[in-house]
């Protein structure tokens, strides 16, 4: 006899012990050492039933980031809509981010440092252009070169250099441990200043 078809509702929970033995694997150790096999014995499930849900490791790894960073994004496009003034507009996404880095640190580390191993296939990349963080910073600059008050400069350029200058500042406390930098908050919000200062015009 045919064993009866799994509902929507039975998927959708299989899924989500998947995801949360990964996550509680994730809180115990190095999450470059999970394996798929690790997630399955945490979830009770086969390697088999992880590979229906997700294409390999880092395609699960993926899913533990993505509700978190689809709500900073949420939160961005709100400072977008609400932010008249482009430069106060830049000050407060790169806020919003560095904010994301302290409050979500584990988050942050998944989505924004990880560190593909070379043994892992490398991800699909998406164009620059379709990311909304930079599309908003990009969309900012531009508004404040119109109207005077940005330094002038290739948008796009422009907009890569602020949001690696304020990545920079909270990857390196973190990856370079042998030097005593100063906390990553400190770094971050003393980069959102000095970044301000060189492209206002007022």
């Amino acid at each position: 006899m045919p064993r009866p078809a799994i509902t929507p509702e039975q998927r959708l929970e299989t899924r989500e012990r998947i995801r949360a033995a990964a996550a509680t694997l994730v809180r115990r150790g190095n999450p470059e050492s999970i394996t798929i096999r690790a997630v399955a014995k945490q979830a009770g499930v086969s390697v088999g039933t992880i590979y229906k849900y997700f294409a390999d490791i880092s395609d699960l790894g993926r899913s533990l980031w993505q509700e978190p960073v689809e709500a900073l994004r949420g939160q961005m496009l709100d400072i977008v809509r609400k932010t008249d003034d482009p430069v106060a507009r830049i000050r407060a996404l790169l806020q919003e981010y560095a904010d994301f880095a302290r409050d979500k640190e584990r988050v942050f580390r998944g989505a924004f440092l990880y560190v593909r191993p070379e043994t892992r296939p490398k991800p699909d990349a998406i164009a620059l252009e379709e990311e909304p963080f930079f599309q908003h910073l990009q969309a900012a600059i531009l508004e404040g070169q119109k109207s005077g008050v940005i330094i002038d400069g290739n948008a796009k350029t422009l907009a890569q250099l602020l949001w690696a200058a304020l990545h920079g500042a909270l990857a390196l406390p973190n990856n370079i441990e042998t030097i005593a930098f100063d906390p990553p908050k400190k770094m971050a919000d003393e980069m959102i200043d000095s970044i301000m200062v060189m492209i206002d015009k007022r």
